[in-house]
């Protein structure tokens, strides 16, 4: 993608939001926050080999604005960083390797909310997001991938809310996501997809929810195209300091390619979140279970991804906080025997020099166990990072 199209991308987003709905434009509150991130990490491993562990600096600074309206039938959010990234090994360059500099570029992260209630009943809005990264993360919530290429992801969601009344309520979207290599040997794709959900409300504090999607991934080259289906049930429950979902269900994906065997598993999750549990509301716990399929491959590389992630942290004053995070995944791959798993632990401190200014350091470690002999990884990073986030007040 060029940056002339980048560019493009940007401001039909900002002009789309800005525009979106035209009520927007009598907003009773408008909030403008001017934000800057400016970071060191070091990664003992950056490139996550088995072999050859390769220590690098990264330097980033992340200037950015986020905005907020509010209107009597309108909300309106846009939220956006410049991500300027700068690396620098530490170690000798192993021989025919690149040096690690070779990948600073400037990225960006943009996300977009509108919202407008058009009758009592009915409500519209669109969501839109878009990065320039190199974090295979952001292409896929299970992704297993350790490739530190560049690319462009872009994803637009309408969505329409219908409430029937006090017990039901139905909501319709549709999702298309664009990802763009800058490297050339590397496939791009694009997805559509829809998301139907019927709520049912028990009563203001528990509802069950029938979801279900249907989505297209179209690659450009070798990796076969697919069509996949889901359906699933989930229940919700507010009480006093947690709430609960569970969900689940099933999901089944056909590929274009005849050699390819349909695959299909049974998708659950099974949330915890919890604010107060000790200390007047001053320590937060979350507890998240999943399975389900991996979205984004390169070579028909499906798997079964099983994840636990358990968040919390505590405030241990006005100005100190502490977080913690463990998570857990097993990666099971349905055309081969092969059987990862991979391991992250971190935990940070946060330290308020002002009501505006934060100061916090992380650590960490991240490790791959793999039964295929070359996949093996582990990394430990250490992060300092100071955050300005000024309001500039409502009007």
């Amino acid at each position: 993608m060029s940056d002339n199209r980048t560019r493009l991308i940007l401001w039909t987003a900002i002009i789309a939001s800005l525009s979106f709905p035209v009520s927007i434009c009598t907003a009773q509150n408008l909030s403008i926050r001017p934000k800057i991130s400016t970071s060191w990490q070091v990664d003992s491993n950056y490139y996550l080999a088995q072999e050859l562990e390769r220590e690098v600096y990264t330097y980033k600074i992340q200037p950015g604005l986020r905005v907020n309206f509010e209107a009597a039938k309108s909300t309106l959010m846009l939220d956006y960083s410049l991500d300027a990234y700068y690396y620098d090994d530490r170690d000798s360059i192993p021989p025919g390797e690149q040096p690690t500099d070779d990948d600073d570029f400037v990225g960006h992260t943009l996300t977009s909310e509108a919202r407008y209630q058009a009758f009592d009943r009915l409500l519209v809005g669109f969501n839109e997001s878009f990065y320039k990264t190199r974090d295979p993360g952001e292409s896929d919530m299970f992704s297993n991938s350790i490739d530190r290429e560049k690319y462009y992801i872009n994803r637009l969601t309408p969505i329409v809310v219908y409430d029937f009344g006090p017990k039901f309520t139905a909501r319709l979207q549709y999702r298309r996501t664009d990802i763009n290599y800058s490297s050339s040997n590397i496939e791009d794709s694009i997805e559509n997809r829809g998301l139907f959900n019927l709520v049912y409300n028990f009563t203001r504090r528990s509802s069950m929810d029938f979801e279900f999607q249907y989505w297209e991934k179209d690659y450009d080259t070798g990796t076969s195209d697919y069509s996949a289906n889901q359906t699933k049930l989930i229940f919700k429950k507010q009480l006093r300091i947690f709430e609960i979902s569970a969900g689940a269900g099933y999901q089944n994906r056909s590929f274009d390619d005849s050699g390819l065997d349909d695959i299909d598993v049974f998708t659950y999750h099974l949330d915890f979140d919890g604010e107060g549990t000790l200390a007047n509301r001053r320590t937060y716990i979350s507890l998240n279970f999943e399975q389900n399929f991996n979205d984004q491959s390169t070579g028909n590389n499906y798997y079964t991804a099983t994840r636990f992630i358990l968040r919390g942290g505590h405030e241990f004053s006005s100005k100190i906080s502490g977080d913690a995070k463990a998570s857990y995944m097993i990666a099971d791959y349905e055309e081969s025997s092969r059987n990862d798993d991979i391991y992250e632990f971190s935990g940070s401190i946060s330290y308020k020099l002002a009501r505006w200014l934060t100061f916090s350091v992380t650590g960490g470690i991240e490790e791959r166990d793999s039964n295929i002999s070359g996949l093996d990884y582990d990394n430990t990073y250490f992060i300092g990072n100071l955050e300005f986030d000024y309001n500039l007040g409502r009007k």
